[in-house]
């Protein structure tokens, strides 16, 4: 299975389905050295969290944007996707504007750290381009303007607040900014995952499955799949 399509056209919500993917999709990451080097580098330095299967799914996706495209991450952390991103627009020739929302602080419950700092210095690492970080919490008016000021980018990944709260203002304010692809972390608790794989958290996941596909009717969305806890919908 090399494309999204083929992913969601063969997806089954069962346990050695979620299983099979995830271990396949980690296999796949590691027979390609750049994203074996970054997520080896992420994992040592504690510079990102997430599943190592995460790399081909965003691999997949980015094979499907054209050769001009844009991204937008909701909740950037220490930049471990705005990197990967990047990297993969490298290895398919193809050129990516790249934004990021991000309180660049401790917000949500992450350790003290120089986020800005952090960020620079992944990038730095790997020879990346920096990426455009709209500075501030995304449930901020000033933040959702600037953001739409930019807008639409043809991928959106929401990582951002993980309370009931802030999810639903994320997804009213940013899905809609996605003209091609979104994709949405930690909600995938109603999912048969097996025993020992994170399937979210249940605040995010009850806001999600109150506003997309498979669970409410969204006529901008098609859901596609789950890789672990991210979920992949396509814009109608």
């Amino acid at each position: 299975m090399s494309t999204i399509k083929e992913i969601a056209d063969n997806y089954q919500d069962v346990e050695h389905h979620h299983k099979q993917i995830h271990e396949y999709f980690c296999h796949e990451t590691n027979k390609i050295p750049e994203l074996k080097e970054l997520r080896d580098w992420v994992e040592s330095n504690i510079f990102g969290f997430g599943e190592r299967s995460f790399y081909y799914m965003w691999k997949l996706i980015v094979d499907e944007m054209p050769k001009e495209f844009s991204f937008l991450e909701i909740g950037v952390f220490r930049g471990q996707t705005l990197a990967l991103i990047q990297i993969l627009a490298k290895l398919t020739e193809k050129k990516a504007h790249i934004y990021g929302v991000t309180p660049l602080d401790s917000t949500d419950g992450h350790w003290e750290s120089n986020y800005a700092e952090d960020i620079l210095n992944i990038h730095y690492k790997f020879n990346l381009k920096q990426p455009t970080i709209i500075k501030g919490l995304s449930t901020d008016e000033r933040v959702i303007v600037e953001t739409i000021k930019v807008a639409p980018f043809d991928l959106v990944y929401i990582d951002g607040g993980h309370t009931y709260d802030v999810v639903k203002s994320d997804l009213k304010n940013y899905c809609n900014l996605a003209s091609k692809y979104l994709v949405v972390d930690d909600c995938a608790n109603k999912f048969k995952l097996p025993s020992g794989m994170f399937a979210g958290i249940e605040p995010v996941s009850k806001a999600v499955d109150e506003y997309l596909p498979p669970y409410t009717s969204n006529e901008n969305f098609t859901y596609l799949c789950n890789i672990v806890h991210n979920r992949i919908w396509k814009r109608n």
